[in-house]
């Protein structure tokens, strides 16, 4: 999905929410899921699917009209330095981006 069919679809109303998930030493990844259930990844680039800079990231989707976003982290610190893992997942961190 490229950023201007993001504007078009919060446009219509056609977005339940916007995840990025954090991904170790590589970058964001976001995902967008539809009222229908569908998800699809928003490009940085042509071809690329890593966003570099979370400021940046903001940047682009407040511009595309979304006022927030679920921010994930896949692996917690516990899990990448040997710790056992959660008992729960974590919920995320909602950020408003007004």
């Amino acid at each position: 999905m490229k950023p201007w069919q993001l504007s078009v679809a919060v446009l219509f109303g056609r977005v339940r929410r916007v995840e990025v998930l954090t991904l170790r030493c590589c970058g964001y990844k976001v995902q967008v899921i539809s009222r229908a259930g569908r998800v699809r990844t928003l490009e940085y680039a042509p071809g690329r699917q890593l966003w570099p800079g979370l400021a940046m990231l903001k940047a682009r989707l407040r511009g595309c009209g979304i006022r927030q976003m679920l921010l994930l982290q896949p692996e917690s610190h516990d899990e990448i330095i040997g710790r056992p893992v959660l008992l729960e997942p974590d919920p995320g961190l909602r950020i408003m981006l007004r």
